[in-house]
């Protein structure tokens, strides 16, 4: 299993280290290829620009900036396995944005994600990039599918999506990821994704905070909450909150 980080957005430079700084431990642990900073947004122009940013923090970080490579992906040209293999990275990092548009972008052909698994690559992934990074990826939505939509978190935090959207991910943790959760109040979201029966389990992740999913363990890292949802019953959920820095055991 490869190591996955799962940033829940935002970027105060006072908690890059704790954060972000987890991914890039990993990746200078066992360097031998890039790290691969893929992007993706409306123009290649505002995806050229995500990517130097995050090139930047990743750069500032420690990581040699010569081995940092920018990777635009989109709808017409999807990330393949094939384009990452040519690479040899040693780590992935997939920018924030368009929760949606990412998803167009990255989870056409999953290929990739099987590459990463087969070869022990890390991969980080921030907002949009944690999103997608799930078996079962939230897009975003705002109210209910229901014959009577509900409104259940504000309209602007529905990624451009009115209901409720659950779509295949990329498949490289099993439980669902929702992102900025404190500061949009998306754990709001999750919570009816879980209780919808769209998936079963979740997470949901602050600002400035991260997780790392190993084979036995997620660790929360930064300096907000993250928040665990689960079915309980018919129509139940529980909710667990942790703050960082804390342990969940998987087994």
């Amino acid at each position: 299993m490869t190591a996955v980080f799962l940033h829940g957005g935002g970027d105060d430079p006072d908690a890059r280290s704790i954060a972000f700084g987890r991914f890039a431990q990993a990746y200078l642990t066992n360097v031998r290829g890039p790290l691969l900073i893929v992007a993706a947004a409306d123009s290649e122009g505002e995806a050229q620009a995500t990517a130097g940013y995050y090139r930047d923090l990743f750069a500032g970080l420690n990581v040699p900036a010569d081995w940092l490579v920018p990777v635009i992906a989109d709808p017409e040209r999807p990330l393949t396995a094939e384009q990452v293999a040519a690479y040899d990275p040693s780590g992935l990092f997939v920018c924030g944005g368009s929760t949606p548009l990412y998803h167009r972008s990255l989870c056409a052909d999953r290929g990739w994600a099987d590459y990463l698994r087969a070869n022990a690559v890390p991969y980080g992934g921030t907002s949009a990039g944690a999103a997608i990074a799930a078996d079962k990826a939230i897009l975003g939505g705002w109210q209910t599918s229901e014959e009577t939509p509900r409104q259940f978190l504000a309209a602007g935090a529905g990624e451009g999506l009115d209901a409720l959207t659950v779509r295949p991910g990329a498949g490289l943790v099993p439980f669902a990821v929702d992102v900025h959760a404190g500061q949009a109040g998306t754990l709001t979201r999750l919570i009816h994704a879980v209780r919808g029966g769209q998936v079963n389990e979740g997470w949901a992740v602050d600002e400035d905070t991260l997780l790392a999913v190993h084979p036995t363990r997620i660790q929360i890292y930064g300096r907000g909450h993250a928040y665990r949802v689960v079915r309980a019953a018919e129509g139940r959920v529980t909710v667990r909150v942790f703050a960082a820095p804390d342990t969940y055991r998987l087994r």
